[in-house]
């Protein structure tokens, strides 16, 4: 194909978009909600999968003795026992004062006096000693909590965060599964939108387009126009979705900072593959609905003209 041919090829392409603006814009709207899911969805389970890391680096597990277990034994247990466990990397031994008094502080000094209050004599103090674990390898946590919990003499319980690690994972599993789900049915609106779309444009052209097939126009040639109107259509709505996928990520940001201690993972991070992701689905959506639209107009219309023949 010659430059000049290709050029104006594609200004007819631009064209058609800007003669058929409703039909266009409608085509836009429902690619860019198809998009804006899959952004969603994408920027989900990418902070549920900072969240979990976030909380499976700390890797630290506290172990909590017996009551009627002396100060000796559970120090003893501790760094004696504990501490050389395989995939132990620190085994920190805390006394239930020292318990108490972190407790007291991650409270804030509202609560001190009633801290104080309900723990005048050592005798008052709720908490058990403790130990805090901290684990080298998470592969083999699982093997190690229950290490901890069954075949340590002297503990009550063994506190760890892998209960909240699994409800975000399954979260995140419901979060792929339900958005993928809609993304899928919206792909499929979106390519009969773009399809209608085209063939709206087709019909006003079907004049031309015939006088084009009569002088030996080949049906590549016919196709290219409207293929390149699907894909500015996509591109168009990919672009859109990025942009407006910033602002809603960053009103969550906000609103969500400010009320939980939520670190989001920075836009930024996936801006870009995210741009690629929707400029090619958008790009990929326009051309095959229009290459399905015209190529079933052009075997139409060519036995018809063929008939004339």
């Amino acid at each position: 194909m010659k430059i000049r041919s290709f050029k104006y090829l594609c200004g007819e392409g631009l064209k058609n978009v800007w003669s058929h603006r409703l039909m266009s814009a409608a085509s836009a709207g429902v690619l860019v909600a198809c998009m804006l899911m899959i952004g969603i969805v994408w920027a989900l389970s990418l902070n549920i999968d900072n969240a979990v890391d976030s909380i499976e680096d700390q890797n630290v597990v506290m172990v909590f003795f017996e009551d009627d277990l002396s100060r000796e034994e559970a120090e003893k247990t501790c760094t004696d026992l504990i501490a050389k466990y395989d995939n132990v990397k620190t085994a920190e031994f805390i006394s239930r004062e020292a318990g108490l008094q972190a407790q007291k502080e991650s409270m804030g000094e509202e609560y001190a006096e009633l801290f104080d209050l309900y723990t005048k004599e050592e005798k008052d103090n709720p908490l058990p000693d403790g130990c805090r674990v901290t684990i080298l390898d998470l592969n083999d946590f699982d093997a190690t909590l229950t290490k901890l919990e069954k075949f340590t003499p002297g503990v009550q319980i063994v506190r760890s965060q892998r209960e909240l690690v699994n409800k975000l994972t399954t979260i995140r599993s419901i979060v792929n599964i339900v958005g993928f789900g809609v993304i899928f049915i919206l792909l499929i609106i979106a390519l009969v939108i773009v399809s209608n779309t085209i063939k709206v444009t087709m019909y006003t052209r079907k004049l031309e387009i015939n006088i084009m097939k009569a002088v030996g126009a080949t049906n590549g040639f016919i196709r290219f126009p409207f293929v390149i109107e699907g894909m500015v259509l996509g591109i168009f709505s990919g672009i859109c979705s990025t942009g407006i996928l910033y602002f809603i990520y960053k009103i969550a940001e906000k609103a969500f900072s400010s009320s939980f201690d939520v670190a989001f993972a920075p836009f930024t991070s996936f801006a870009w593959p995210l741009l690629a992701v929707f400029v090619v689905i958008g790009a990929g959506v326009g051309a095959l609905g229009s290459v399905f639209s015209i190529g079933k107009y052009l075997r139409h219309e060519g036995s018809e003209f063929n008939a004339l023949i």
